[in-house]
């Protein structure tokens, strides 16, 4: 089915039929995929919302993004499908189901005319909150409004519904006209120079057409380093974690640049930056409790960079709040008898304290906001983050996220990828799992059902569903150009894969599409192969491992004509060779107005090539332009690289004029642009 923006559609997919245990399953389509919530219906159905990116890849363009909703049933086939925008970027943030069924979905849109029905705000901020409710079928739009204030930009960034049917909103907001109660008005979102934005919360009618209850916090004053022009910078104050308690108590939290905004007395900490908690009360007479995490700004003028920095929030019915999110401060809140007490990563006096050194935290807040029930680091020497959190049935809580460091416990993992799923024991003391995972596979959002069963979205619209208490059933979890590492569920002709899964690489064989996929080498969790060039014209393809004589469960993929990547070095640069026959590298730069060749693949079908043979006299119809430091390049050569299997593109490309240092490199093949990959040139 073709889309257009502006359309609402919905795309219901033949079933199919997976095994039982672990699984994984790609959601999307032609385009690139970017998922942001996934959450679960008492049933066993998964749901995942995000957005559908519209038009060419390329790096120095961002694409239009549609709304997209899925539904999976309890076995991983995709139910269906839906989208649904306007003319302008639409960006689903947030998801929620009622006892119904409905679907409600929170984000932030550029267009002017994005479906609105029953709207309790009809005009656009510019860049403005959503809040849309479906059916739960996605085939109708029972509710849809702009929501933030009609004066500056705003977002929806979380949404939750309580039992009797009332939604609730929170995010950011810079509208100064945003409809808060004077009880729920602390502070007043601005624009212009120092412009201030505000963390809010609403509460609205079932049928979205009433605001019920409104509030919104900001603050203005920020810490700047001698000499700074911070006093003019920005102040941001925004909600990303929503949650409502058992008497309808509004929960959020979220992260602040400025150092005021307004703590409550006997709050855990009443002064600091960065990470907040704040509950308001249900009857909308104001604060129960606000409460910062941590005091540790790194200065870095003109700019305050917040310490601590919180990613998700979830909410028990008794009103604790379960947090998550990254910090490199050495006297964040941690308690005794936990995982890990104390900070692991390196730690630097400002301003050199700025950057990346984080571990991932996790905490259980009181309900009064005045102390944490138990809170810990998690992380090793190198950058860790938290972004997503669920609490189960038993009061497990867990967290996955992205880590660099090496250390990072993985007594359960079958990959040492840069994502990680953990679970914590319900007082914090101790790991019950923790693994590393691919990318794009399990980072995104969490959620857990009665059955123990954790269902995991990675960025790229790969849903996943792990089973921790069981062994790891061998499936494929996804895909990846064998130039890149992010899993995907997309597939050029002719492409170098490298499929990922546990335990699939025993003595493998591999077809896609019923064409059998060359194997070029096989290790326990990986198989490199090549894409059968009799894809050309498909649109889907079934992927089917047999590993050790034993069929696994089929993986969906996606064909599209090019999907290029550039060949790299461990260190990110592109695996490059100068004009005299050297490899390029910081110590050995090419000249500009000189031809260095790169190798890239994705690039698209060969005419008369077989799958998995050595390049002979096969014409690539595809590549390929180059850009090189955002400047065309011309390429001398595009083709079959001599020696290596078909598939694999050797692209030789004069470096312009100007071009010094280190260069960054875009393979353009059709409509669909490569991530950019450094050369290194001499300076002129």
């Amino acid at each position: 089915m073709t889309l257009r923006k502006g359309m609402l559609a919905v795309l219901a997919v033949p079933l199919m039929v997976w095994g039982a245990g672990d699984y994984a399953t790609y959601i999307g389509d032609s385009n690139d995929y970017r998922a942001a919530a996934i959450v679960l219906d008492k049933a066993g159905n998964t749901y995942a919302a995000g957005s559908r990116l519209i038009g060419p890849r390329s790096p120095d363009v961002p694409p239009l993004g549609d709304v997209f909703v899925a539904k999976l049933d309890p076995l991983g086939n995709l139910l269906f499908r839906a989208t649904f925008g306007g003319k302008g970027n639409d960006q689903a943030k947030a998801l929620a189901l009622d006892a119904a069924g409905n679907i409600y979905i929170g984000g932030a849109t550029s267009s002017t005319n994005f479906p609105l029905r029953g709207a309790v705000q009809t005009q656009s901020g510019g860049t403005t909150g959503f809040l849309v409710k479906l059916s739960p079928d996605g085939s109708q739009m029972m509710a849809s409004t702009y929501f933030g204030g009609t004066k500056g930009i705003s977002s929806v960034n979380a949404v939750t519904v309580d039992g009797a049917g009332n939604i609730y909103v929170a995010g950011e907001t810079r509208a100064p006209d945003f409809p808060s109660s004077p009880p729920l008005t602390f502070g007043a979102p601005s624009t212009g120079l120092a412009s201030r934005s505000g963390a809010f919360v609403a509460k609205l009618a079932p049928a979205a057409d009433r605001i019920l209850l409104a509030g919104v916090v900001t603050g203005s004053a920020v810490q700047c380093g001698a000499g700074s022009s911070c006093f003019l910078s920005t102040r941001s104050t925004a909600a990303v974690g929503l949650g409502v308690d058992a008497v309808g108590n509004m929960v959020i939290a979220g992260n602040t640049n400025t150092t005021d905004l307004p703590a409550t007395s006997g709050a855990l900490r009443g002064s600091g930056i960065g990470a907040f908690v704040a509950k308001f009360r249900a009857d909308g007479s104001g604060l129960a409790y606000l409460t910062y995490l941590g005091a540790r700004n790194d200065v870095l003028a003109p700019f305050a960079n917040p310490g601590n920095i919180l990613n998700a929030l979830a909410v028990s019915e008794t009103g604790e709040a379960f947090l998550a999110g990254k910090t490199n401060d050495e006297n964040f809140p941690a308690t005794s008898g936990v995982v890990q007490p104390a900070y692991s990563g390196p730690v630097y006096p400002a301003p050199f304290g700025f950057g990346p050194q984080t571990d991932a935290f996790v905490a259980k807040l009181n309900a009064t906001g005045s102390g944490m029930v138990w809170a810990t680091y998690l992380g090793g020497k190198s950058p860790d983050e938290a972004r997503a959190l669920a609490v189960d049935g038993k009061g497990n809580v867990w967290v996955s996220g992205v880590t660099s460091s090496p250390e990072f416990p993985n007594a359960n993992g079958w990959s040492d990828g840069e994502e990680f799923l953990a679970g914590l024991k319900p007082d914090g003391a101790a790991l019950l799992y923790s693994a590393r995972f691919p990318n794009h596979i399990v980072a995104q959002s969490l959620a857990v059902g009665g059955d123990g069963l954790v269902h995991a979205a990675g960025a790229s619209g790969i849903v996943s569903v792990i089973a921790p208490g069981e062994p790891v059933a061998p499936h494929v979890a996804g895909i990846s150009n064998a130039a890149v590492s992010d899993l995907t569920g997309r597939v050029a002709p002719g492409e170098l894969i490298r499929i990922h899964g546990p335990g699939i690489g025993m003595a493998p064989s591999v077809a896609i599409g019923g064409r059998p996929a060359p194997v070029l080498a096989a290790f326990a969790n990986q198989i490199f192969a090549v894409a059968p060039f009799g894809l050309n014209g498909e649109q889907s393809a079934r992927l089917r491992v047999t590993s050790n004589g034993v069929a696994l469960p089929e993986f969906p993929l996606i064909v599209v004509s090019t999907a290029p990547q550039i060949f790299r070095n461990a260190d990110g640069s592109a695996a490059a060779v100068n004009q005299d026959g050297t490899l390029n590298s910081t110590a050995n730069p090419a000249l500009p107005g000189t031809i260095v060749s790169i190798w890239a693949t994705g690039t698209g079908y060969y005419l008369d090539a077989a799958d998995g043979a050595i390049a002979g006299e096969a014409r690539n119809t595809y590549c390929c332009a180059v850009m090189i430091s955002g400047s065309p390049a011309d390429v001398l050569y595009a083709g079959p690289s001599p020696g290596l299997v078909n598939g694999v593109t050797q692209i030789n490309v004069r470096i312009p004029a100007g071009v010094s240092s280190a260069a960054d490199v875009v393979v353009r093949a059709g409509i669909q642009a490569s991530a950019g990959a450094t050369i290194f040139v001499t300076p002129n």
